[in-house]
């Protein structure tokens, strides 16, 4: 009885929002595997690595954050190509973790390196105030989808833990017991997280009710690189140092199977239907079919350094960054 009751309770928090829930259209439809790419767009102006890239949540504004030399934050109308807004850090030894949107599009929530969360103007990044919560590090910062709740999963190895925090009225909600965790993601609703750690063990957890959800074993040869998460949450995708990918259970944290191994990847993508998985390695990015476990997309890359990829919230676009990492390219998936 208890393992249906939170099977059906993390079926629940998985599903899509409605309209009258959140500002935020739903792209719920499975897009056409059966397309070639098409490099439609190059956003270059970043003079550093890309650290960060969120989308708003109508998709029409994309939000990039880089640091070391430029430790800039910029928003773009990614279709056209235009920048819209850039300001840099007032301290010229912070940059910027991650940046995003409001859900209503209102506030621009930006995260920094010395640990500040700061609400700006969208129109012109101007601070309106700062946010009680102070991130201890790397990790995800990020506003559910409904706009109620500030997810602050971060920290590294065994200082990570998730802090949950009412939006509006910028009181605590809930802090999660931490765990050791060196790479993180989390469902587009902002519900349900995964972490997994280099020893190659991840936990998933359940952000509505608090609950760890399952863990997934240790491994005894390898560790845990980059993980993606299904939309619907039902799957987590682990890549290992020994170049394996697996794919787990999230509910159960039970093994289903190899997808592959190969060259270790440098990061991985989970597509908006949950059907598409996007591989980056230092000189293409494979995209790969879940429900055939096959290859059907090469892209070209040139990762030397930390690699992003994006899909599109409706799924018709993709993202990587490339040459130095400072290049964010827009490929086009659908005919």
């Amino acid at each position: 009885m208890i393992t249906a009751l939170l099977s059906l309770t993390f079926r629940a928090t998985a599903v899509a929002q409605t309209s009258s829930q959140s500002p935020c259209p739903q792209f719920a439809s499975p897009q056409p595997t059966n397309f070639r790419p098409r490099l439609v767009q190059e956003l270059a102006e970043h003079t550093s690595f890309v650290y960060s890239l969120t989308f708003s949540c109508d998709g029409r504004t994309l939000i990039s954050t880089s640091s070391t030399i430029d430790k800039s934050v910029k928003l773009w109308d990614w279709r056209s190509g235009k920048q819209q807004l850039s300001f840099t850090a007032s301290n010229p030894n912070d940059w910027f973790t991650s940046a995003f949107l409001s859900p209503d599009g209102q506030t621009l929530v930006t995260a920094d390196s010395k640990g500040e969360i700061q609400l700006r103007e969208p129109q012109t990044g101007a601070v309106r105030s700062l946010f009680p919560a102070r991130t201890r590090g790397v990790g995800i910062v990020v506003l559910t989808r409904d706009g109620q709740t500030l997810v602050d999963a971060t920290g590294r190895g065994g200082d990570f833990s998730i802090t949950l925090w009412n939006f509006t009225t910028q009181q605590q909600q809930q802090r999660l017991s931490g765990s050791w965790a060196d790479v993180w993601t989390i469902t587009p609703d902002g519900y349900i997280l995964a972490a997994a750690s280099n020893s190659g063990t991840a936990r998933v957890w359940n952000l509505r009710n608090g609950q760890l959800v399952s863990t997934l074993p240790i491994s005894a040869t390898a560790g845990a690189m980059a993980i993606a998460l299904t939309p619907n949450a039902e799957s987590l995708i682990v890549t290992y140092t020994d170049g394996s990918i697996k794919q787990w259970n999230a509910r159960t944290g039970r093994f289903n199977r190899l997808l592959f191994r190969g060259i270790q990847p440098k990061a991985i993508a989970m597509s908006p239907d949950g059907r598409t998985l996007a591989i980056g390695y230092y000189n293409h990015v494979r995209l790969w079919d879940l429900n055939t476990n096959r290859l059907f997309h090469n892209l070209p890359a040139n990762a030397s350094g930390p690699q992003l990829l994006r899909f599109s919230p409706d799924g018709r676009f993709f993202l990587n960054t490339d040459e130095e990492g400072n290049v964010i390219r827009v490929w086009q998936l659908t005919p």
